[in-house]
């Protein structure tokens, strides 16, 4: 639940030795990438950090959240389901089909047409797929993917679970792939795929294009500071834990060393990862209307996940405190607006077409506001 990653299979003949060769030295990688980007033509750097996104995505497990610390998993159970099930909603895919369900019911419909962009091997769709069917929907999906070869796996699972007639896909590129080529949908999901978006302008001009009116747009996705680094309030509060911290808590993995203040990383330096990701909400609220906006996720994020999340044990009642601790105090500071959260789960519809908005902590205009104040700082 909360961060999820998409990604995929390797991508040459030799699927072990290429991908692990790549992945085993990712960080002197990302160092090179870093450092031709801040010197090269912009031009190149683009198709450099393309390319990197690419090949990252065929280098890593399908879903990263397999691989996610136990602790975050406490975390999220602790602080993102209760969130959700105030608004009636048991995960982010359970939003999807209740979401969906709602439709076919309103519409006096039991079919639906769906589009799905990023979707990867198309694992969340064909679960979602065979929910829907199981409750007499009649749901057709189309996956939208740049990658070839998940293209192959895909329609090989659908066909292994009977879903072959309800699924289809299509390999193209989200930046630029046009509204006529996608068709016209009454859903649209993008799960975990707009901080990979780099044309955030036209994406979000071309998702409203193929959503049809009484249509809704579904997400779950990464809006905080670019390439994932830390807002410079978000930071303070991070290196005032950090510093306190035993010295085998503050291992980073990312450095495989020990590092006596926590190292900001921008990840968008040398790939699309996070590329756009403080874009997202600015951007979508010029084309739709929110009708459920929640947020959470800010100063707790770096010990929570990968680089250091190992670290703490859910086991330990001591971890569990301090992870308590840093999580009630960023929940307290994205409510009074001292910085923008990090993660959204979001329902979006055509202006005018939606339900009086629901939101948490904050609405997005408050979000926009907070992180236009942390951008303004990072400017200063």
């Amino acid at each position: 639940m909360g961060v999820w990653h998409r990604g995929g299979l390797p991508f040459m003949t030799t699927d072990r030795v290429v991908p692990g060769f790549v992945y085993r030295h990712r960080y002197l990688a990302k160092q090179l990438l870093a450092f031709i980007n801040r010197h090269a033509p912009a031009f190149l750097s683009r198709k450099l950090s393309s390319i990197a996104g690419k090949v990252s995505f065929r280098v890593v497990p399908e879903y990263q959240g397999e691989t996610l610390p136990p602790i975050f998993h406490y975390w999220s159970r602790r602080n993102v389901a209760p969130l959700l099930a105030r608004f009636g909603y048991d995960s982010p895919d359970g939003l999807y089909f209740s979401e969906i369900r709602k439709w076919a019911d309103s519409s006096g419909s039991d079919e639906v047409s769906i589009a799905s962009f990023g979707s990867g091997a198309g694992a969340l769709e064909l679960d979602l797929l065979a929910r829907l069917k199981a409750v007499g929907v009649n749901a057709n999906i189309l996956c939208i993917d740049f990658n070839r070869h998940l293209k192959e796996r895909a329609e090989k699972a659908a066909t292994e679970r009977g879903l072959n007639g309800n699924f289809r896909f299509l390999v193209a590129d989200c930046n630029s792939v046009g509204a006529s080529v996608v068709g016209r949908h009454q859903i649209i999901i993008v799960n975990q795929f707009f901080h990979h978006v780099e044309n955030m302008e036209g994406f979000c001009s071309m998702l409203r294009q193929v959503l049809e009116p009484g249509g809704a747009a579904l997400t779950c996705d990464v809006v905080g500071r670019n390439g994932h680094a830390l807002w410079p309030s978000v930071s303070e509060r991070v290196q005032a834990v950090w510093e306190k911290l035993s010295p085998d808590r503050q291992f980073d993995r990312y450095f495989s060393a020990r590092k006596r203040r926590y190292i900001s990383v921008d990840h968008s330096a040398y790939s699309n990862e996070g590329i756009r990701a403080q874009d997202v909400v600015c951007e979508l609220v010029k084309h739709f209307d929110f009708e459920l906006f929640l947020t959470y996720g800010g100063a707790v994020m770096p010990f929570v996940e990968r680089r250091v999340g190992f670290n703490f044990d859910p086991e330990n009642s001591d971890d569990r405190a301090f992870i308590d601790q840093v999580a009630d105090a960023d929940n307290a500071a994205i409510d009074s607006g001292v910085y923008p959260a990090s993660n959204m789960i979001a329902v979006l519809r055509h202006a005018g077409m939606g339900g009086a908005m629901k939101h948490f902590p904050i609405d997005p205009s408050m979000h926009i506001k907070a992180t236009r104040s942390e951008l303004a700082r990072t400017l200063a």
